[in-house]
């Protein structure tokens, strides 16, 4: 996010933010009798239309065709999105019907996420996208691995923000008690450990149970197994309610909403987007600050979902320049605020 904007007088600050809200309620080329109208009825039309050839030439605002009215620059933008942010009271409209909706109904890690994807999508009406670029620091609280028939066993690991279970194929050599007796040792070693110390020590387990390590070798490969296969699975998870809006915004023709399409479809070039600094709370990038030449003209808001002082992951709206900013960053913040009072231990 670039600060460094040339400083505007009073009045150009006033009339530049009134003149791109106004234009990202009711996209309405800026015009001398629109801020008249809209914002700056003590002016004259004159004196508005010397401003707005003045932000022109600073390039915060452009005109599309040379008779018409002004639209914003991205540089137009990211003013506006500077100023908003400075406000940290967001409008977030009324989103308490949503507070039982992410976590009543399920346990369940995946679909908790599928539920704040959902979610935000339905409230901001733009494609949302859950990147989970913190797995690793989710919080172990349990493993279960239960043997079930036909050398099939479930594992359940349960952890702070949620549970992660997948039913796999096992040899037909682990037995029941294995089962039973290979959970309670791996609870007793990774309860309170991150993902990563699972995945990442399997030597310090090999030392903690000495001579056991044959025994639960194979059962301890099928809970890395599902790890990874969950972690693969749900790395990014994409609702595109409200793709529709989206695409029929004015800004994009068809080569661009191919462009999104493609953005919104591609693992690589997602985590790219929804990258954020772990301690930021809302960012937003626009155009080229996206680092995607698929993405002009779009704007991506997005804030860091932390338990425990530690960032799990990224969620993040979709959408053109012309997106209400304070809007989709008010309903972000109440989601991210509500995923950290709920499974937050204790609080920060």
């Amino acid at each position: 996010m670039t600060d460094d904007l040339p400083e505007l007088s009073d009045r150009k600050k006033k009339l530049l933010y009134n003149a791109i809200d106004n234009y990202i309620k009711v996209a309405s080329p800026i015009t001398s009798l629109f801020v008249k109208q809209t914002n700056l009825h003590d002016l004259s039309t004159a004196t508005i239309r010397n401003e707005l050839n003045a932000l022109e030439a600073m390039g915060y605002l452009k005109q599309l065709h040379t008779s018409g009215g002004r639209v914003p620059t991205t540089k137009g933008y990211r003013f506006f999105v500077n100023e908003t942010l400075k406000n940290s009271k967001f409008y977030n409209g009324c989103l308490d019907d949503i507070k039982g909706e992410l976590f009543a109904r399920t346990s369940c890690l995946s679909e908790i996420v599928d539920s704040i994807s959902k979610v935000v999508s339905t409230k901001t009406n733009y494609p949302t996208v859950f990147m989970f670029d913190g797995f690793d620091n989710l919080i172990v609280e349990s493993i279960k691995v239960l043997y079930l028939i036909n050398s099939q066993v479930l594992v359940l690991i349960e952890t702070n923000a949620g549970a992660i279970s997948n039913t796999i194929g096992a040899s037909s050599s682990i037995t029941k008690q294995d089962c039973e007796n290979a959970s309670k040792v791996f609870s007793s070693i990774f309860i309170g450990k991150n993902i990563k110390f699972l995945n990442q020590n399997i030597d310090v387990f090999n030392t903690s149970i000495k001579n056991c390590m044959k025994e639960y070798e194979e059962v301890f490969k099928l809970v890395l197994k599902v790890l990874d296969v969950y972690y693969n699975k749900t790395k990014s998870k994409v609702s595109n309610k409200g793709l529709i809006r989206l695409l029929d915004s004015p800004e994009f023709d068809t080569d661009k909403a191919k462009n999104i399409l493609s953005v919104l479809d591609d693992n690589s070039s997602l985590e790219d987007v929804m990258a954020t600094d772990d301690n930021s709370e809302i960012t937003v990038n626009l155009g080229d600050e996206n680092g995607l030449e698929k993405l002009p003209d779009c704007a991506v808001i997005k804030a860091p979902v932390i338990l425990n002082g530690e960032k799990i992951a990224t969620v993040g709206v979709i959408g053109p320049e012309r997106i209400d900013y304070a809007s989709v960053a008010g309903v972000l913040k109440f989601i991210t605020d509500e995923v950290k009072n709920k499974l937050n231990k204790g609080g920060d």
